[in-house]
């Protein structure tokens, strides 16, 4: 795979820039620090403009006419923000429970991927930041995001069609779903090491995976940091769905474009899932069992491989550093993906990947299991791990690995080190 040559590991020896932080020392104790999170979320800025672009989105999918759109705007706004107001009170009550995976809890990296950076001579004094995932309550979202379409609709006098309401929904849910980013705050970090296999420097490559997030430009971020530490070299988002997360990833975009600035360095790179699409078109191959034939699984096999490969080896190199893939949640997308890597490069065993996936999915026990999905495990289960040496990929007729399109801030369609 041309992932460098085997050398002894050695600690990180890069004295970082200075990390300046205007936020206040963490709270001491359990009872000041679940004070601070209930504020912080209940203080959350984002949810007055939220709750506008939102209405606009739902007014435009019902698709009344702009002087009635515009006449019921201000209104509809109301009532919007009020059902996010309530179940932001919702979401406070949910995750001050206690135990491991709350917002309230300091939890940091789990055991496996303290390991994964102490192996590569991670300080982990200097590099804060936490493994949480959230499902969340399934019910309450979707009661919320219905009280709000349907409430729309009544406020500015509008019956829907099914389509509309469709529309509206997976508009809606989107919003919901950011929103619920940015109160939990959870990162979903886990790393592991890739055996064999060493950077630049000599010290051993990291895998890291993480959530989208929203603090990734602050300084004293897990992500900011981690790029300002050299523990990690190339970032590939792997998101390019519906959720409304353009300028979390527009901002996490350029803190690598102000250091590559900043160094005349060609690092750290930056890929853009955006460009191309492609995650989105194999994972739509293995989330519906309708989708599960023996011909769209091998489609969607090619098209992961391919990107695989040029995440393993960007710009046709080997890897100068540490790569962190992430999608939204930093669940599916992104434990496919880590999960392919960790059978190809590590040859882990099955089951520590299975466990390793359910956890980053926030599954907890049967009946309890988060957004786990079968057919994502069997996907890793059954990838054809010849396609990742094969020199090159034949797409079978009418598939392509190319969609072209214009991401936000322009068209990007291969790692960019310049």
């Amino acid at each position: 795979m041309g992932c460098g040559a085997s050398a002894p590991a050695k600690p990180l020896v890069e004295a970082p820039r200075p990390v300046t932080s205007d936020a206040a020392p963490p709270p001491s104790s359990s009872a000041e620090q679940h004070a601070a999170i209930v504020a912080r979320i209940m203080n959350n800025d984002s949810v007055v403009p939220m709750s506008a672009a939102l209405t606009r989105k739902i007014l435009k999918a019902y698709a009344l006419s702009t002087e009635a759109a515009h006449a019921a705007e201000a209104h509809c706004t109301q009532v919007v923000e009020a059902q996010i107001r309530g179940w932001q009170s919702f979401f406070v009550h949910a995750v001050g429970k206690g135990g491991p995976d709350d917002a309230a809890s300091p939890q940091e990296f789990d055991g496996p991927t303290q390991q994964a950076f102490r192996t590569a001579g991670v300080d982990l004094d200097r590099l804060k930041g936490n493994g949480r995932a959230y499902w969340g309550e399934d019910g309450e979202i979707i009661k919320t995001r219905d009280r709000i379409i349907h409430g729309v609709a009544k406020a500015c006098g509008h019956t829907p069609t099914e389509e509309q309401l469709g529309a509206a929904k997976y508009a809606t849910l989107g919003y919901l779903v950011r929103l619920m980013f940015d109160f939990h705050r959870g990162q979903n970090v886990g790393a592991v090491v890739l055996k064999g296999k060493f950077d630049t420097e000599g010290r051993p490559l990291l895998l890291v995976r993480t959530q989208c997030m929203a603090d990734a430009a602050e300084h004293g971020s897990f992500y900011r940091t981690a790029l300002e530490l050299g523990v990690v070299k190339h970032v590939c988002n792997l998101y390019a769905g519906h959720f409304p997360l353009e300028d979390w990833l527009e901002a996490e975009a350029k803190v690598c474009a102000d250091m590559r600035d900043a160094s005349s360095s060609a690092l750290p790179s930056y890929f853009d899932e955006r460009a191309r699409k492609m995650t989105r078109k194999w994972r739509r191959m293995v989330d519906d069992a309708d989708e599960w034939t023996e011909a769209n699984k091998r489609n969607a096999m090619m098209l992961c491989a391919s990107q695989i490969k040029d995440l393993l080896n960007p710009n046709g190199e080997p890897p100068k550093g540490g790569i962190l893939i992430h999608c939204a949640g930093g669940m599916h997308r992104t434990g496919m993906i880590f999960g392919i890597i960790r059978r190809y490069v590590n040859d882990d065993p099955i089951d520590e990947i299975v466990a390793d996936y359910k956890r980053h999915v926030d599954w907890k026990a049967e009946g309890a299991v988060g957004g786990y999905e079968e057919l994502n495990v069997r996907f890793i289960k059954e990838f054809d791990l010849s396609l990742l040496d094969a020199q090159e990929i034949v797409f079978e007729e009418g598939m392509t690995q190319d969609e072209p399109i214009s991401a936000a801030g322009g068209t990007r369609d291969e790692w960019r080190y310049a």
